[in-house]
């Protein structure tokens, strides 16, 4: 480390990483656009100018993107000469960007916004019409390009280059003429394009999902897990007041997916707002499955479990290393075979974040004992056994929703998922809380515990797996005590 002192403060300083690393580490915030800690600094915007003093040398101004840290440096950030050269490079961003931060999705989150307020900004010193460029221009399925906004901070362009490993933008043209183009016109492809939306500090680039879906400052915002592949990303489920999730976006951590995510777990807020929820609990009646309380299914299916003697328990995949645990001593205790059911690979695995598993919690649930099978070897399971239970969110269609509805067994199933089965064999089924509406710990491919937490209220009538769980076990052990194996 190296020892600097910075506004009049002694710090340790990572020799490694340039100056603004530092001040930003220790709660300076210094202004700037191009530079992000996840890529290589070029210092374009030059808005994180600051002045340095080194030994002997006057006082200069320079970009603490692109100076390194040296022993003894001493740093102001906040002296006139700093403050002056960062004003005119921000009249210089803010000649030809557009007034129309009244319609912009990045308003609220806009770094431009926020520095051009907080270094006294607020009103331009030119009279020249701004230059008129393409305000739509579609960049493929997933980015919409705002050519007036774009700053040329180069972050996107960075970022397809270091990041993904494919060189999909440039800056192309010269001086007044430079814009921000793909390769011939191509579209952008590949599973990491959202992340140039998150990258880009102002509202040149955006996401067409999200496009004047909500305001920011209306979200609710939940740290999480992602729930697509075993990898595991760190992420902010983002719900608006109404309950409905608008944007799940990457969050730091720094041993699983640093800033990033694939647009596989980004766009899975898609599948959160589910058609054809299974709310409350339906029970086999004359008439087919009838509406029942909870408690009357559990009192049924605890039932159904003193009075048979050959049990299947199937996992999903998404359940927490809590539920898991739960259905462990649930299975232990009515001599089940118990299983997590283990669908096919994505055929998305890379050398950037996806793992091309699909299971988030393969591992937490084999840490708790819960041996996997295929779809096919856990359908045989239920078709063999008097009594299936099938136990958590999308744990119908990984098993099969088509073969379930279809297969000719003798088996009575119980179902606890988050969309009810139409099937002649369904005895019991109750709706549960889906991965956004319940908390918990996954374990992800490499180990590392991750959380996830509850984002929205689940529907009325809607109960988390742990709690049915619970109350499951105990009306095991209170039902018929002579007939049931503990």
């Amino acid at each position: 480390m190296t020892r600097i002192r910075l506004n009049g403060k002694e710090i340790d300083a990572d020799k490694d990483r340039p100056l603004i690393a530092a001040a930003l580490a220790n709660g300076v915030d210094v202004p700037h656009y191009c530079y992000h800690s996840g890529l290589t600094p070029v210092g374009s915007c030059r808005m994180c100018q600051v002045e340095v003093t080194e030994g002997e040398r006057p006082a200069r101004v320079v970009a603490a993107c692109r100076t390194p840290v040296s022993e003894g440096m001493q740093v102001e950030t906040q002296t006139p000469a700093a403050q002056a050269a960062r004003r005119e490079c921000l009249e210089f961003l803010l000649k030809n960007h557009p007034l129309d931060c009244a319609i912009c999705d990045k308003a609220g989150e806009c770094q431009l916004q926020d520095y051009t307020y907080a270094e006294g900004q607020s009103e331009g010193l030119s009279a020249e019409p701004r230059r008129k460029l393409d305000k739509r221009r579609s960049l493929g399925e997933v980015i919409l390009l705002d050519q007036e906004r774009c700053i040329l901070c180069s972050r996107c362009v960075r970022f397809f280059e270091e990041v993904e490993g494919q060189a999909q933008l440039t800056i192309a043209g010269r001086g007044a003429n430079s814009t921000i183009q793909t390769f011939a016109g191509r579209d952008l492809s590949g599973n990491y394009q959202g992340n140039v939306a998150d990258l880009c500090p102002v509202g040149a680039l955006t996401l067409k999902s999200f496009r004047f879906q909500a305001r920011v400052w209306n979200l609710t915002k939940r740290a999480s897990t992602c729930g697509e592949c075993s990898r595991g990303c760190a992420i902010s489920v983002e719900v608006l007041r109404q309950g409905q999730v608008k944007r799940i976006r990457p969050r730091y951590e720094a041993l699983v997916n640093r800033w990033w995510m694939c647009d596989t777990g980004r766009f899975a807020f898609e599948g959160a707002t589910l058609s054809g929820r299974l709310e409350g609990a339906q029970l086999r009646g004359y008439s087919g499955l009838e509406d029942c309380s909870t408690s009357e299914a559990l009192a049924a299916v605890a039932t159904g479990f003193a009075v048979h003697t050959n049990h299947v328990f199937i996992a999903s995949p998404w359940l927490t290393v809590e539920e898991g645990r739960d259905l462990v001593e649930l299975a232990q205790a009515v001599g089940a075979v118990l299983r997590m059911v283990s669908p096919e690979e994505s055929g998305l695995a890379d050398k950037i974040l996806n793992t091309g598993d699909p299971c988030p919690n393969r591992r937490g649930l084999a840490d708790v004992g819960i041996e996997s099978a295929s779809a096919p070897e856990c359908l045989q399971l239920c078709t063999g056994a008097e009594t299936a239970t099938l136990v958590g969110e999308r744990v119908v269609n990984l098993v099969g929703r088509e073969a379930l509805s279809e297969h000719d067994g003798k088996s009575r199933l119980f179902v606890f998922d988050t969309q009810a089965l139409d099937a002649a064999r369904v005895a019991v089924q109750v709706g549960v809380a889906s991965w956004v509406e319940r908390s918990g710990t996954w374990v992800n491919a490499d180990g590392h515990e991750s959380p996830i937490a509850a984002a929205r209220s689940a529907p009325a009538g809607v109960c988390g797996t742990q709690g049915l769980l619970d109350d499951l076990r105990a009306l095991v052990a209170t039902c018929a005590p002579g007939s049931v194996s503990r």
